[in-house]
């Protein structure tokens, strides 16, 4: 049976919607392991990313909150609780400042935006934010998602007091120091590690896993057998306390032919 690596998707195998090729080619070929994927961001970039490549196996998304196959097909979803999601965007919408907040339809594979007060950093109409429509209020968001189909919700520019009761109710996490990825409690990206060893029926000592941010830092906490930081730029301290060895992202390709080349079945 082969290993399997998981890689984390934005900044390493994809960024703002452009694939490192060299990277996925170097994945997809490797003889003793079969890959996946662990975003954070969301799994829209993921999904049209790998959908069109030989993948064999799904790959995590949503921080562990859901798990989907290059065809679209919900393999797992952390359903959250709808009166507490409803609570949570109208205490964002209300209380705090945010660039936007979204949320996926599993359906459509696009995002559905809620505008925040703050002015935003990029138009949400990019090709690699995947959105399906965008709003101005928070009613009208509200009526237009599903509250019985969401297990996660992702904001950029979030500022809020830790101290709100809602928040307690949710696992929150950063990465690039601006997206917040809110999820059950207990759900993170070490969560989706283990769920995806466990739909492969792989021991997660087989698992390698790479990552470059906060956000992969209970990914990095699991006991899998190999854990590589990378990036174009250096990870964060926290990361490379749990790493097994750092890689630059530029050598990362080559570094993963010598290490699948010397493995030992």
């Amino acid at each position: 049976m082969k290993k399997l690596i998981i890689c984390d998707m934005s900044g390493i195998a994809s960024t703002r919607g452009v694939n490192n090729d060299e990277l996925l080619n170097v994945l997809n070929n490797m003889i003793n392991y079969d890959s996946s994927f662990c975003t954070g961001k969301g799994y829209c970039g993921g999904y049209q990313t790998i959908k069109n490549i030989d993948m064999k196996v799904p790959f995590i998304c949503e921080n562990g909150s859901l798990i989907v196959d290059k065809q679209g097909n919900i393999k797992f979803c952390d359903h959250m609780n709808p009166a507490d999601v409803k609570e949570l965007i109208e205490t964002i919408a209300k209380e705090c400042n945010f660039e936007f907040l979204a949320y996926i339809d599993t359906k459509t594979h696009r995002y559905k935006f809620l505008k925040g007060n703050k002015n935003l950093t990029e138009d949400l109409t990019q090709p690699w934010f995947y959105s399906e429509e965008i709003y101005e209020n928070v009613n009208e968001f509200l009526e237009n998602i599903d509250l019985n189909n969401v297990c996660r919700i992702t904001t950029r520019g979030l500022d809020f007091d830790e101290g709100l009761e809602i928040f307690k109710k949710f696992h929150v996490v950063v990465s690039e120091g601006e997206f917040h990825s809110i999820c059950n409690i207990g759900t993170n990206k070490g969560f989706g590690v283990k769920k995806l060893a466990e739909i492969c029926n792989i021991d997660i000592k087989d698992i390698v896993i790479i990552g470059n941010d906060m956000n992969d830092i209970d990914m990095f906490k699991t006991n899998c057998g190999y854990k590589i930081a990378t990036g174009a730029i250096m990870p964060p301290q926290e990361l490379l306390d749990l790493a097994s060895i750092y890689v630059p992202l530029g050598e990362l390709p080559n570094f993963l032919k010598k290490f699948d080349k010397n493995i030992k079945n």
